[in-house]
């Protein structure tokens, strides 16, 4: 055998080895995936529990307490119980036949309260905007400038959007209004305000202006 012709497969050989050794580093070279920088904003700390107090409810003489539980994102369940207390001044006006009455001095008081539902637009409790209807209950006492007593009930739907952030994840600070209606179980005089929200079946507007905590 020609001594270089030899020398040429072995050439050959080791050719085809160092291409199959270069093609199987470069498959084990090959860079990593490229790494996920993006950075995740975090969730709020959840809050479950809101108690709030809305200040502008003694201008209409009631006292109130706001209880907003929120189970999960987005929904709650609003409880509202209260106390209301105003005493009317005698006053003149006109019964149903067009007839002028004097109405004496009166006094409107009682318990009650309002159980709703919210539905918010954030997560972690009761946070960002909001909507949601609620159901309105109240059981009155009349007390004429004579001692007499007129014992009657209120019911009535209501329906709210607003906004609420939670301060530093714990002072919750709430913002909104809407609209609610009233029906009584005894037809009473018309009453000047505040009396007439409690006393006579009207449609109202609400406002809402709450600072509480969160639990």
């Amino acid at each position: 055998m020609c001594p270089f012709s030899f020398v040429g497969k072995l050439l050959a050989v080791a050719c085809v080895g160092l291409a199959s050794i270069a093609a199987t580093t470069g498959a084990s070279a090959e860079s990593p995936p490229p790494v996920d920088v993006v950075v995740r904003e975090r969730p709020p700390p959840r809050r479950v529990v809101v108690i709030d107090w809305n200040p502008l409810t003694v201008f209409i003489a009631k006292v109130s307490v706001d209880v907003v539980i929120a189970p999960v994102d987005h929904h709650a369940l609003v409880l509202v119980p209260f106390y209301a207390s105003t005493t009317t001044a005698s006053l003149a006006t006109t019964d149903a036949a067009g007839n002028m009455i004097q109405l004496p001095q009166q006094t409107f008081s009682g318990f009650g309260g309002e159980i709703g539902y919210r539905y918010y637009s954030a997560l972690g409790g009761p946070r960002g905007f909001f909507a949601g209807p609620s159901l309105l209950f109240g059981a009155m006492t009349a007390k004429a400038a004579n001692g007499v007593d007129t014992l009657f009930q209120s019911y009535g739907l209501a329906a709210d959007v607003g906004y609420e952030a939670l301060v530093a994840d714990r002072i919750a600070l709430a913002l909104g209004g809407g609209v609610q209606y009233q029906l009584t179980s005894k037809s009473i005089p018309d009453q000047r305000l505040p009396a007439s929200l409690y006393a006579n079946s009207r449609v109202a507007p609400r406002v809402l202006l709450a600072l509480g905590v969160a639990f």
